[in-house]
C-alpha cells in the first residue's frame, strides 16, 4: 500500500483504470494518460472527470445514458461488449468489458489496495445496518469514517462504497449481505477487511439457502478472509451456530456477548421503561438510546471494534449514548399519546421475535398491539415459520393484526396458542388494517409495526 491512510485518485490515469477493469480501449489514444478522478454509476450525480460505469439491471440500463454521462463531463465510460454500443461515436473513450458489474468490482478491488486503514466488514442474518451504523459512530470518535450508505450491501453497493474512499478517511465500515453462497466471499475479495464482525446466524433467505446450516456457511465466508494474526474476527459468542463456523478463521478470534466465554462480555444488562439497554463492560458503563436486547448485542460488537481500533471504552460509551435508531429500525415514535415501534424496514422470524420480546419488556399503560405483515423469502418452510411466530406472539401481546397472505398463518398460530379470535385478526389488505387500527388504538397503547420490506408497512405508521 502506498502510504498510511490512502492516496485516493492521485496519480491514477485512464490507462490505469483500463488495466484494472481488464478492458479494451475504444477512442483516441491521446487521452489514455489523462487523470481519472473517481467512478460513478449514475449520471444524475456524476461529477466532471469521473468514469461512468454503465450497469444493466432488470429495470435500468446505463448504456441508455452514455451521451448524458459524457455531457456531464465523464472522462470515460465502462461499457458492455455489445455491437449497438461500441459501434456508436461518443465524445470520450469507451472501456469495453464483458460485464460492467464485474469490472466495477475489479476497479474497487484495486482501488482498495491504495489504503492502509482499518476496514470493518459486518454481516449476519439480522441487524446488519444498525450494527454498521453503531460501529461507524464509535469509530467516528477517532477517525473520519466511510460507511456503506443505508443497506447498500450487495455487489453494486459495496464496490461503490469502496470507490468513495478519500485520503481523509481513516477507517471504513462495510455492510455485507448475501443472497447466495459465494456472495460474502466476493464482497470480501473487494473490501479486503482487516476486521470481520459476524453478528448472528438465523432463519433468513431460506428460499435461496434452504437451511440455517447453509446460511451459516455463506455468512461464514467472511471468516475465510481473516487470514492471519494481523486480522481479527469478532463473533457473537452467544450464537451456537456461529461457534460451528468460527474456526474457519486463521486470524485472531474474539467473542462478544453476555456469556463469560467472550473476550468482550457485557454485564448487568437491564432495560429501562423505553426498552433501552444499560450495561457495563471493562469497568465502563454504557447507556443506549436504542431499544431492545438485540440492539444491546450490536452495541457489544461496536465496542469490540472500537477496542481493536484504538478507540477508548469511554469514547465508545459517549458515542453509543448519542446513537439513535436508524429510520424504520427499532424507531420509537410518539403519536397522540400512542407509542409506535416503527420496525418495518424488514423482517425475518428471528428479528420479529426480538421485536416481540422488546414489546413484552417495555413499560406500557395500555395494550401491546402487534401489526405484523408477511416475512418473505423463507422458501418451503414459510407457512410453519409464520405459524411459529404467531405462537410466540400469543402470550406477549394483547392484540394481533396481520396483513398479507402469509400473515394469516401468524394469526392462525396465535389462535392455536390461545389468543381469542377477536384479538388475533387478519386483514386482506393494508388499507383495511389501517382503518381498523386507527379506530382501535387509544392513548397509552404500544404498537409494533413489522414486516418484510415489500409489504411497505410504513404507510400504516404514517396513517396513525
Amino acid at each position: 500500500m502506498s502510504e498510511l491512510g490512502g492516496s485516493g485518485w492521485r496519480d491514477i490515469r485512464l490507462e490505469d483504470v483500463r488495466s484494472w477493469a481488464r478492458a479494451d480501449w475504444i477512442g483516441s489514444n491521446a487521452t489514455r494518460m489523462e487523470p481519472a478522478s473517481g467512478v460513478s454509476t449514475d449520471t444524475r450525480s456524476l461529477e466532471p472527470g469521473q468514469i461512468f460505469v454503465a450497469l444493466r439491471g432488470d429495470r435500468f440500463d446505463g448504456h441508455a445514458h452514455l451521451a448524458a454521462a459524457f455531457e456531464a463531463g465523464a472522462s470515460a465510460a465502462v461499457v458492455e461488449r455489445t455491437g449497438d454500443v461500441t459501434q456508436r461515436t461518443y465524445s470520450g473513450p469507451l472501456l469495453v468489458v464483458d460485464s460492467p458489474l464485474a469490472a466495477l468490482g475489479r476497479l474497487a478491488r484495486q482501488y482498495r489496495r491504495r489504503y492502509d486503514i482499518p476496514v470493518v466488514a459486518v454481516t449476519g442474518s439480522a441487524g446488519k445496518t444498525t450494527a454498521k451504523e453503531m460501529i461507524a459512530a464509535v469509530l467516528g470518535r477517532r477517525y473520519q469514517v466511510l460507511a456503506t450508505p443505508s443497506n447498500e450491501n450487495n455487489e453494486i453497493g459495496v464496490p461503490r462504497a469502496i470507490l468513495g474512499l478519500t485520503p481523509e478517511h481513516g477507517a471504513a465500515v462495510i455492510e455485507m449481505g448475501a443472497r447466495r453462497v459465494g456472495d460474502i466471499a466476493y464482497l470480501c475479495s473487494i473490501a479486503q477487511p482487516t476486521i470481520g464482525v459476524l453478528l448472528n446466524i438465523g432463519v433468513a433467505h431460506l428460499e435461496v439457502f434452504e437451511s440455517v446450516e447453509r446460511v451459516a456457511k455463506a455468512k461464514g465466508e467472511l471468516l475465510d478472509f481473516i487470514v492471519d494474526e494481523s486480522y481479527v474476527a469478532l463473533v457473537n459468542a452467544d450464537d451456537c451456530v456461529i461457534a460451528g463456523e468460527a474456526m474457519r478463521t486463521k486470524g485472531r478470534l474474539l467473542g462478544f456477548g453476555w456469556t463469560r466465554e467472550g473476550h468482550f462480555s457485557g454485564e448487568g444488562l437491564i432495560l429501562d421503561q423505553e426498552g433501552c439497554g444499560h450495561f457495563s463492560l471493562q469497568n465502563t458503563s454504557f447507556h443506549l438510546r436504542i431499544p431492545g436486547r438485540h440492539n444491546a448485542h450490536s452495541a457489544l460488537a461496536a465496542i469490540a471494534v472500537a477496542d481493536q481500533c484504538g478507540v477508548s471504552a469511554a469514547d465508545a460509551s459517549a458515542a453509543l449514548a448519542d446513537f439513535e435508531p436508524v429510520c424504520m429500525r427499532s424507531e420509537i415514535l410518539r403519536k397522540a399519546g400512542i407509542r409506535v415501534i416503527n420496525d418495518c424496514y424488514n423482517a425475518n422470524p428471528d428479528s420479529v421475535r426480538a421485536a416481540l420480546d422488546l414489546m413484552a419488556e417495555m413499560s406500557v399503560d395500555g395494550r401491546r398491539i402487534a401489526v405484523l405483515g408477511d416475512m418473505l423469502e423463507l422458501g418451503a418452510q414459510e407457512g410453519a415459520l409464520h405459524q411459529d411466530v404467531g405462537r410466540y406472539a400469543a402470550d406477549r401481546i394483547d392484540l394481533l393484526m396481520g396483513t398479507g397472505p402469509l400473515s394469516a398463518q401468524i394469526v392462525g398460530g396465535a389462535r392455536e396458542a390461545g389468543m381469542k379470535a377477536g384479538l388475533a385478526k387478519h386483514f386482506e389488505d393494508r388499507d383495511s388494517l389501517t382503518r381498523q387500527l386507527k379506530s382501535t388504538v387509544r392513548p397509552g397503547d404500544l404498537v409494533l409495526v413489522k414486516a418484510s420490506r415489500a409489504m411497505a408497512l410504513e404507510h400504516v405508521v404514517e396513517a396513525l
